[in-house]
């Protein structure tokens, strides 16, 4: 569950972002991460696992470029450095925080349990906004999408789900959206979790969940967004392993850039 706000207190910004690929030409997402933090703000940057360095150098170069004072990284490869004075200070320190990671349980398993994962959830109570890039995106979730299958029609077994750093339960989060073939794992998550609501991110584009839990789309393409609140009859129960798995009476929507949706009420805006 998210961290218990102070009364007076209000939830930093979660930002789920796709994949990086450089689409976002006139960096509207970066504009707008940016102004949701300090002037001049210090950024860290929490990388897990070995990613492309060149695409850790374009993102904090976009950064620079547009106004933030500095930007600092911090690596892990091991629990041990979760609990490292010079990662829980830049974290500490930082107005805006951003997790990347090859993989979603690569960073969970170096951070679950440990200080780094108390403060990351603190600091978004206190009001610093968090972003996951890529794959760190589902990470922000309590119910995290892990892995799954692409296809348009979810599987059992296709899709695995696994606690997340818990920063939100409204949503689970799959970093690839409608171009990448995806749509039956975000499906096959939800015929598991029908409490939550699933997002399926396009490269270039970010879904920034604000203090009031409504969500605004930025960046280059679209995010689906599929409600189960009204899910009707399946076969989850019966379906044998690898069988296709019939979910009804969902609802879906495609969100583009500038487009609004309030988590709570479940309806656009």
């Amino acid at each position: 569950m998210p961290a218990r706000l102070a009364p007076d207190q209000s939830r930093g910004y979660l930002i789920a972002v796709g994949v990086f690929a450089g689409l976002d030409t006139e960096q509207r997402l970066v504009r707008r991460l940016l102004s949701i933090c300090p002037q001049r703000a210090q950024v860290a940057m929490l990388v897990a696992g070995e990613l492309d360095l060149r695409v850790l150098d374009e993102v904090e170069n976009a950064l620079l470029a547009h106004g933030a004072g500095g930007v600092r990284r911090a690596h892990l490869n091991a629990r041990a450095e979760a609990e490292r004075p010079e990662t829980l200070g830049a974290i500490e320190n930082a107005d805006l925080i951003v997790l990347a990671t090859v993989h979603p349980l690569k960073l969970t398993t170096l951070v679950g349990g440990t200080s780094l994962a108390k403060l990351l959830r603190r600091r978004n109570a206190d009001g610093t906004p968090i972003a996951g890039l890529g794959a760190g995106a589902a990470v922000l979730a309590e119910h995290m999408l892990a892995s799954g299958e692409s296809g348009a029609t979810p599987r059992m077994g296709a899709v695995t789900l696994a606690p997340g750093l818990g920063l939100t339960n409204r949503v689970v989060i799959d970093q690839g959206g409608a171009a990448s073939d995806r749509i039956g794992r975000l499906l096959g998550a939800l015929a598991l979790n029908p409490f939550a609501l699933g997002l399926g991110l396009d490269a270039d584009t970010a879904a920034f969940i604000g203090p009031d839990n409504v969500l605004e789309v930025v960046g280059h393409g679209g995010i689906t967004l599929v409600d189960p609140s009204d899910v009707g009859p399946t076969n989850i129960t019966e379906a044998g392993p690898q069988a296709p798995i019939s979910i009804t009476n969902l609802r879906l929507h495609v969100l583009v850039h500038g487009t609004r949706y309030d988590l709570d009420f479940r309806r656009p805006l």
